[in-house]
């Protein structure tokens, strides 16, 4: 019984180390950090808030069309000297009282003002819901940005624990080669000084790496790091010439639908909408009306059913019409600070196209650039590549010595950091480009 037991014990715990392991070595794909980025975002669920209350208005004002209708009940005990009226005189009596009514009442014409105001309901609607878009393409490339700096942290650290193993075999082969006398005793101190100050590198590295996941998931409003491991896209590499759009092509289909510039159109529509409700307040208003009405009275002799069914019944029809003349010039300045209003959101919407344009041009031209830095460290890193190959095959052969050769290996290693950082920052910049194309954020 001890030894299957024993073995019960030991899948046990083999099966809950695989489990662990899995939890722990679960990954986030840039897509799902931007899924629940999205999903978690303050500024956006604030948004949407502000989308309903302008559907809300935007309901109102059409349910604004329908007719108007109210209802009044009232009952009461009256004492001392009050007016009769069945007979319209004062008596010094107690009686009791009730009425009640009905009326409804429906606009006919009003300057098109309830009309106009749902189209500029219509819009504000829009232009929030726009809102909504530019805080999800905030939080979007604020994802994309941090998953790269870790994807770039990553790399980095790679490269220093690449270096630091490198040393580390090197500093095997010199203690050998010392015990046979090949070597003097002052290379080795070299050499571990040299992986002393890689080790320092490396630190530094793991730092950065660690600093680079709690930006990631600060931005994501993610609670925590534990467990939280990105993963490496397999294709992540540059190569040919990398298609780099021109700047009036992306800005053409950027124009079409880019979410500042359609809430600053829809802006601008809703102020001419409230510009036209503003000019409606010149116009007549045509109402009409209809109500109904009945009375009981305690010093009447019929009965209470009597009175308020068939004797005190009133109905009436209403037609109203109000003529506004003057009101202290109020009209004249709103509708004027409603054609203000309208000019504003004109060169606003001017405004949005030009800052869209320069921030497209920047992007464009930043985009060339880092492609350029790119290639340029690659080429260096192919000759400084070919410059320590060449260095450690005479340190091999003890034609240089140790500090030569350390110069060579650090140039190597600058140099893939280098290129290591200038390609990041050039897919960086090509997603900022495919950003304003309206692209999904992919790597």
């Amino acid at each position: 019984m001890k030894p299957v037991r024993y073995s019960l014990l030991v899948m046990m715990a083999v099966v809950l180390t695989f489990t662990q392991t899995t939890q722990a070595q679960k990954t986030w794909s840039l897509e799902k950090c931007i899924d629940y980025a999205l999903e978690n975002n303050i500024n956006i669920k604030r948004q949407k808030v502000g989308a309903d209350q302008a559907t809300n208005n935007h309901k109102q004002a059409r349910r604004n069309m329908l007719p108007s209708a109210s209802a009044n009940v009232s009952h009461s005990y009256n004492f001392g000297k009050t007016l009769n009226r069945d007979i319209y005189e004062y008596v010094n009596q107690e009686f009791q009282y009730g009425d009640a009514s009905a009326s409804t009442s429906v606009t006919v014409f009003d300057g098109l003002r309830k009309i106009n105001t749902i189209k500029k309901r219509k819009y504000e609607m829009l232009a929030q819901l726009q809102r909504i878009e530019e805080a999800r393409y905030d939080v979007t490339m604020n994802v994309v940005t941090y998953y790269l700096m870790v994807l770039s942290a990553m790399e980095q650290k790679d490269i220093r624990e690449e270096q630091l193993a490198v040393t580390m075999e090197q500093i095997e082969q010199v203690e050998q080669q010392i015990q046979v006398g090949k070597k003097a005793k002052g290379e080795l101190l070299e050499i571990k000084a040299q992986a002393a100050s890689e080790r320092a590198d490396l630190t530094a590295a793991k730092n950065e790496l660690d600093m680079a996941y709690v930006d990631l998931t600060q931005v994501m409003n993610l609670d925590t790091t534990g467990q939280f491991n990105i993963e490496m896209p397999e294709n992540l590499q540059i190569t040919g010439k990398q298609n780099i759009e021109p700047t009036d092509s992306v800005y053409s289909r950027a124009l079409s639908d880019f979410p500042s510039i359609q809430r600053a159109r829809y802006e601008l529509e809703s102020a001419r909408k409230n510009l036209k409700v503003t000019k409606g307040t010149y116009m007549p208003e045509l109402s009409f009306g209809a109500g109904i009405s009945s009375y009981f009275s305690s010093l009447s002799e019929p009965t209470y059913i009597r009175q308020m069914r068939d004797i005190n019944v009133r109905t009436g029809l209403q037609l109203s019409l109000s003529i506004p003349i003057f009101n202290q010039f109020n009209r004249r300045t709103t509708v004027a600070n409603a054609r203000l209003d309208v000019e504003d959101n004109q060169l606003m919407l001017q405004e949005q196209k030009q800052n869209l344009y320069k921030k497209i041009q920047r992007a464009h031209n930043e985009a060339r650039a880092a492609f350029e830095n790119y290639q340029a460290n690659r080429e260096a890193l192919e000759s400084y590549q070919q410059a320590f190959d060449y260095a450690e095959e005479r340190y091999e052969v003890g034609l240089v010595d140790a500090v030569e050769y350390r110069i060579a290996k650090n140039d190597l290693a600058r140099a893939r950091s280098n290129l290591s950082q200038s390609k990041f920052n050039f897919i960086f910049r090509l997603k900022i480009l495919e950003f304003y194309m309206g692209k999904a954020m992919e790597i």
